[in-house]
């Protein structure tokens, strides 16, 4: 083993346990904040609670509610409550619910007889957002409930047109209300397919999406507690005897790079591991090696700009500093899908973004171009400024 790597390797040695115990601490702290924000951005759409006063009270007035509340593509949007008209509106003023829905005496009737039938809509103060869904859900209601009812209408003019019977008018009456009333209740289950889309265009499940983001923090994050390996030896004094001794900038780097990307390596694979057993893994080889590129651009980076900076005071926390921008700016903080296009777009652009990128293809992504792009020039210029650092510090006066 070189004389350098052997050096770095006693440096790394001293710092492991430290670093060891922060690391867990910071993947712990990691899952639970990653977690939470994942969940804040699942439930962003959790169903909305309405109030609705029945004001016809009558038998047939509760059947049609419990038909319409009991459809689950109404489950998924509203919650909805059946009270007063004076529990309604206190609710809706204390913000207990979104909306009141109010069903005027008659319109049983209204919807039965194939009159066009008006109920009112009341909106909370800030459920402004929820208005399209709110009316979208009851026109779907409305037209649910019509439905049966037009077939119905239809059917009676051919049987009266036929001249049939008595007893063959109400046995199809009968027969049509029940086959038309099944088939409007099961009408959104048996006519339509869910499709889980991707999170905010990434491409990525909204949990996937969360994976890659925290985990990018993690093997940024994770290489800063070795600041021994990349101090101890910064300084004009060493790094003139080092250099008097045949030590080149490349190999007094490669053990500040290779130590720090050994111990990620092992506790990446750890983590990746028990994600497998919630998120589904893509195991192919562009996707391994995808995920390979995201370790050694996460190692490169914070190596070589720790090299670079780490002659300065503070360099740790702003190289900590670099990496929760890009957190935040990728939606790691806030739900991407609440920021503004522009601002999500530029996280993918920052080297949290870029370790982030490549890890999309392990579950499931594609790789952004963009973000691979910008992780390359991010990676080149910290080798340039550390490989500039390194050759001009030795011929620096004694105030450098």
């Amino acid at each position: 083993m070189k004389p350098m790597l052997r050096r770095d390797l006693v440096l790394f040695k001293r710092g492991l346990i430290p670093a060891l115990v922060l690391t867990v601490l910071l993947a712990a702290a990691a899952a639970l904040a990653g977690f939470s924000v994942m969940r804040g951005a699942s439930e962003s759409a959790a169903p909305v609670r309405v109030a609705v006063v029945d004001e016809e009270g009558g038998m047939v007035s509760r059947f049609c509610i419990n038909l319409v509340s009991s459809q689950s593509y109404i489950a998924s949007l509203l919650d909805i409550d059946r009270v007063s008209r004076k529990k309604a509106l206190t609710g809706l003023e204390d913000g207990t619910y979104a909306a009141v829905i109010i069903l005027p005496e008659g319109y049983t009737d209204q919807i039965m007889y194939g009159y066009q039938g008006e109920g009112e809509i009341l909106l909370s103060k800030g459920a402004a957002a929820s208005a399209e869904i709110v009316a979208s859900v009851a026109d779907f209601g409305e037209r649910l409930l019509a439905a049966g009812q037009y077939g119905v209408f239809a059917g009676e003019k051919v049987v009266k047109a036929a001249g049939l019977s008595r007893e063959v008018y109400d046995d199809f009456l009968d027969r049509s209300n029940l086959e038309l009333l099944d088939a409007a209740v099961n009408l959104y289950d048996t006519g339509s397919e869910d499709i889980l889309t991707a999170y905010d265009g990434t491409g990525l499940s909204v949990g996937a999406y969360y994976a890659v983001t925290w985990l990018s923090l993690f093997l940024l994050v994770s290489g800063l507690f070795f600041t021994a390996l990349y101090t101890a030896d910064n300084s004009r004094a060493l790094l003139t005897r080092l250099f008097s001794e045949g030590i080149r900038p490349a190999e007094y780097l490669a053990g500040k790079l290779l130590w720090p990307l050994l111990f990620r390596l092992p506790l990446f694979a750890l983590l990746l591991l028990g994600l497998s057993r919630l998120l589904p893994l893509q195991l192919s080889a562009g996707a391994l090696l995808s995920t390979l590129g995201s370790v050694l651009l996460a190692a490169g980076l914070i190596s070589f700009s720790a090299a670079a900076l780490a002659s300065r005071k503070g360099w740790a926390g702003l190289l900590l500093g670099i990496a929760a921008t890009g957190l935040f700016l990728c939606g790691g903080l806030i739900p991407r899908s609440f920021l503004p296009s522009w601002l999500s777009r530029l996280g993918d652009l920052t080297p949290s973004g870029a370790v982030a990128g490549l890890l999309r293809p392990l579950f499931g992504g594609r790789l952004p171009l963009p973000s691979l792009l910008a992780g390359l020039i991010y990676l080149g210029l910290a080798l340039f400024f550390a490989l500039h650092h390194l050759r001009a510090m030795p011929g620096k006066g004694e105030d450098a």
